[in-house]
């Protein structure tokens, strides 16, 4: 009898039911083995996977937990397309058992092959699929790939598993029918050489490292009261490590500060504090105060490093993506793409609008999950602590650029550039 070739995929209650069906349909027979799918998240995952691309031809036994099962695979995957195939009540017992079902019915293993390939007809399964415009991987394409006989199989296995979202133990045999129903070689081999993600600091990595809040603050000051000769040292002393909410909540999580443009007043109230201890008047810090806000946000008071627009464009057309990842004030995202930063970053992760900073973790874990989890990050900054052990202790790989702590010795750091120019020496 030749076998009935179909494009779905054929789910079955156990693996003897697959045996059974194999002898009769030639395609992918995936047992969910019971009421174990119940809590098999991986097995799920899979149904889900195939039954979206491939659709599902389901073939239970014909008691009531055969359409339980039945039932709960449907739900699983709802929007798939499914073809249900119902054998008849036979009263009976397997050979290989020594006591019928609860129910003394036949499960699919025991139904003559007759039988089941009219039920099959009569869902309207025909076996007219071909396979002729749709090339097979083979074993020795799994080779290729790195994914059977190589030192890393089982490190591109289990990548190429997290992205598919399907089983990281399927046998050789299974994986590539798997393989061979959800995408082709091509696309594995762009899954298994996918780049990683770039996530950078703003300034200091984007822009040039002024003392920009200590500048702002001082040219107010000697703008609209220039008889009181403030230096630029009594700024930024009380300034510096005390005005802004990564510096002033030690724990570093602001969000109580993300309603109500909190995380403005909270540094107007700072910078208030500041003057008054630079040697000002409360009603003239309270005059000053609020004024920062409308300088810091301005785009001409950023200044890009001269090779920062010619580095982002290289490393997008190398198919890098890109991601800000910045501890900074609420309008960063609109001020980037003021600058005509947006077109190189796939996002924006900022500090004030998520209610944490670095080097906390759940920066880090918001920015990671934004870019969709990706395997492989790299931190890009100019902060030693911030920028490198925070994002290091959190999974990500560490690069150093335009650094201007010469006592710092490495620690946490994959790589050290001198300037943006220099990534693209290691960025391939």
């Amino acid at each position: 009898m030749n076998k009935i070739k179909v494009s779905q995929v054929v789910v079955v209650e156990g693996k003897y039911d697959a045996i059974k069906l194999d002898s009769i349909v030639e395609g992918l027979i995936i047992p969910v083995h019971g009421f174990t799918v119940y809590s098999d998240e991986e097995k799920k995952n899979l149904l889900k996977q195939l039954g979206k691309k491939n659709g599902i031809i389901l073939i239970t036994d014909s008691d009531s937990a055969g359409f339980r099962i039945r039932n709960y695979v449907q739900n699983i995957c709802r929007g798939s397309e499914i073809i249900n195939v119902y054998i008849p009540p036979v009263q009976g017992k397997e050979s290989r058992k020594q006591s019928p079902s609860k129910e003394g019915l036949l499960g699919v293993e025991g139904i003559d092959k007759d039988v089941l390939v009219k039920c099959l007809e009569q869902a309207g399964v025909n076996g007219t699929y071909s396979e002729q415009d749709t090339p097979k991987m083979t074993y020795a394409d799994l080779f290729e790939l790195g994914l059977s006989g190589t030192a890393n199989a089982t490190r591109n296995r289990e990548k190429l598993a997290k992205h598919l979202n399907i089983p990281t133990k399927l046998s050789k045999k299974a994986l590539l029918e798997v393989l061979n129903r959800m995408c082709t070689k091509t696309e594995i081999e762009n899954i298994l050489n996918e780049k990683p993600v770039l996530f950078w600091d703003f300034h200091g990595t984007l822009t040039k490292p002024d003392n920009q809040w200590v500048d702002i603050a001082l040219k107010l000051s000697d703008t609209m009261y220039p008889e009181m000769k403030i230096s630029h040292e009594a700024i930024k002393s009380n300034l510096y490590g005390k005005c802004l909410p990564w510096w002033t909540y030690p724990d570093r999580d602001t969000r109580h500060l993300m309603e109500n443009d909190g995380w403005w007043k909270s540094c107007e109230d700072e910078f208030v504090k500041m003057y008054i201890a630079s040697g000002f008047e409360k009603h003239q810090a309270e005059k000053m105060a609020p004024l920062i806000r409308l300088y810091v946000v301005n785009i001409n008071n950023h200044r890009l490093h001269d090779d920062a627009l010619a580095v982002l464009s290289q490393l997008k057309e190398r198919g890098y993506k890109n991601y800000i990842l910045s501890n900074n004030f609420p309008e960063l995202p609109q001020m980037v793409k003021d600058m005509g930063l947006d077109k190189y970053f796939d996002g924006c992760v900022v500090s004030a609008k998520i209610g944490f900073a670095k080097p906390r973790k759940e920066i880090f874990e918001y920015a990671r999950k934004l870019a969709g989890n990706p395997e492989k990050c790299i931190m890009i900054g100019d902060n030693p602590v911030d920028d490198i052990k925070g994002a290091k202790e959190n999974g990500f790989d560490t690069m150093l650029v335009n650094n201007r702590h010469p006592e710092y010795n490495g620690d946490y750091c994959d790589y050290i550039c001198k300037t943006l120019t220099d990534m693209l020496n290691i960025l391939k």
